[in-house]
Parts: C-alpha cells; sequence; structure tokens
C-alpha cells in the first residue's frame, strides 16, 4: 500500500512539474500572473519575441474608441503577417498614434525603404510616402511620394551593379473626377519632368534634358502691389503717412502701395500679397531700413515712436 502511494506521489509530482515548465516556456496561452491576476509593473527581457500582435494602450484596446474601422490606435500597435481567424495572411505593420519622433546622437536620420519580390527579383518600387483621407468607409490617397528603379530600356538588368543602382523620385497627386494619380514630377539624375499629362502614374515622360516642362507653360509672375494697410489705433499726437511695398523671395520689389494717413503713431495691419516673402513699411515718404518679415495671412505691425 504505502509502494502504491509513492508511486502516486511521484507521478503527481512529474505531473506538475511539466505543466509548470509548460505555461513557462510560453507554450499557454494562459498569462504566467493570470492566476494571481497581478500586474507587472517592470519586465526586463534580453529578447522579445511577439509571434502576433503587440500593444501599447492605456485602455488595452489597440484602437481608439469610436476608430476601430479607421485603425486609428489607442497608442502603438504592432502585428505580424500571423495568420487570421479565417486561416489569411495579416497584414504586418506599425500603428502610431500621434507623434512618431525619431533621434539621433552623432549618427545621420537614417529612413530606408527596402522592397524584393517573392522570387528574389528585383522590385521596381521600393517604397513610397502617402497622404490620406477617410472617405467612403477607406482610406484614400490624396499625394504620393514614391522611390523607384530606372526603367529596363533606360539601363538593361544585366549591366545593373552595386556601383550605378541609380533611381528617381516620382511626385504623384490626385485630381478631381480622377480616382487614379497623375505624376507631377519626376525627378532623378540631374534632371527633372514637371508638368501634367497622363493619368495612371505613368504619364508624365521621363527627362531627357535638365529640366522638361509638360502639359503646360513656363509662367512667371510679378509681386503682387499691396493694398493700403489698415490703421487699427495711433498713440502720439504726430500724423504719419504709411505705405507698404512687397519684396519676393529674390529680391524683386513691386510698387509702392497707396498710402493712409494717422494721427499718430499707427499700428497697422495688411493682408498678405501674392508672391510676397516680406514687406517694407514707409512712413512719411521714407523706407524703413529692415524688411519684414511676419507669419500669417494678416500681418500686425506696431509703430514705435
Amino acid at each position: 500500500m504505502k509502494l502504491k502511494e509513492t508511486l502516486l506521489t511521484v507521478i503527481l509530482s512529474v505531473g506538475t512539474t511539466l505543466i509548470m515548465t509548460h505555461f513557462q516556456n510560453g507554450r499557454s496561452a494562459v498569462p504566467v500572473h493570470a492566476a494571481t491576476q497581478e500586474s507587472i509593473k517592470e519586465l526586463t527581457v534580453d529578447r522579445l519575441i511577439v509571434h502576433k500582435e503587440l500593444i501599447v494602450s492605456d485602455t488595452g484596446s489597440p484602437w481608439e474608441a469610436g476608430f476601430e474601422p479607421h485603425q486609428i490606435p489607442r497608442g502603438i500597435v504592432v502585428r505580424s503577417l500571423a495568420k487570421d481567424a479565417d486561416g489569411r495572411p495579416g497584414t504586418a505593420g506599425l500603428w502610431v498614434r500621434s507623434r512618431l519622433i525619431k533621434s539621433e546622437i552623432d549618427d545621420p536620420f537614417d529612413d530606408r525603404f527596402h522592397a524584393i519580390n517573392r522570387d528574389g527579383s528585383m522590385f521596381r518600387a521600393q517604397g513610397h510616402i502617402s497622404w490620406n483621407v477617410w472617405l467612403d468607409d477607406a482610406w484614400r490617397q490624396a499625394a504620393i511620394i514614391q522611390g523607384e528603379v530606372l526603367e529596363k530600356s533606360e539601363i538593361p538588368p544585366e549591366q545593373w551593379n552595386g556601383g550605378n543602382h541609380p533611381g528617381r523620385l516620382r511626385f504623384q497627386s490626385f485630381r478631381p473626377h480622377h480616382s487614379e494619380p497623375l505624376t507631377d514630377a519626376i525627378i532623378g539624375q540631374g534632371m527633372m519632368s514637371v508638368g501634367g499629362g497622363g493619368y495612371g502614374g505613368g504619364g508624365l515622360p521621363y527627362p531627357s534634358e535638365t529640366l522638361q516642362l509638360w502639359g503646360g507653360k513656363l509662367e512667371t509672375k510679378p509681386v503682387g502691389q499691396p493694398s493700403p494697410p489698415r490703421v487699427m489705433k495711433t498713440t502720439g499726437t504726430t500724423p504719419h503717412t504709411y505705405a507698404l511695398i512687397a519684396v519676393g523671395s529674390q529680391g524683386q520689389r513691386s510698387a509702392v502701395s497707396a498710402t493712409v494717413t494717422a494721427p499718430g503713431s499707427a499700428t497697422l495691419e495688411w493682408d498678405s500679397v501674392a508672391g510676397a516673402d516680406a514687406y517694407i513699411v514707409v512712413r512719411d515718404g521714407q523706407e524703413f531700413p529692415t524688411a519684414l518679415r511676419i507669419e500669417g495671412s494678416n500681418k500686425v505691425w506696431t509703430d514705435t515712436p
């Protein structure tokens, strides 16, 4: 009888050890701390392997309440290529709520886009950045910047090597009543194509000259003449006249605006002028020596007596 009890004790002990080892090795879906329902305040590991999903969220939910279809993360969501409940491959990605802050010490800021076909061949467009809007229950692209390699007709594949690998940048936007992007500019190898022409992402011809303009004409516009400034308030009793000169980014000046008269030193307001980078205030026929650069569509400046 004692032998049977001893054997039973050994079997139970071994079984308990195997079950605990099974849980600790991570092969169980039950968290290690589930029995006590205590939160782990800090976890230090040398390597963390997540097979399916990592969620950083103060609520425990991956998406902001009410924005689940949009996949607006509550904090950070990281997903692997793990298959979903229907057995379909998932979409790997990193969703970040608010700012993505990147910092470097001594090393250059470096973002890289790597892409390769499953058979190991070269992927022509290595990646893109897009700006999207939520329309008709899906995110829709509004503008794209895409990096791509050259066409086979430009450099045959057998001539590619680690020292020549040329590429270019493609800028695309979506025009009204067209669901496909229009290439607005292509830059590469010291050459640039600018303009319209060709929906579907590939219509703008690749440049053969330093600068090629397609689908339009080059037109320059002078800096517009400002309207006279508006007097908001004055101080003092010495009257002054005020006018404005708009200055372009290359220093070109507009004609002087009409003048206004103020009963004292004035606080002036005026609207932005198309093409203007700065403004010169003319008081009593004399230009101030320093041009004003003021942000915003409405400029406010106060004359100090």
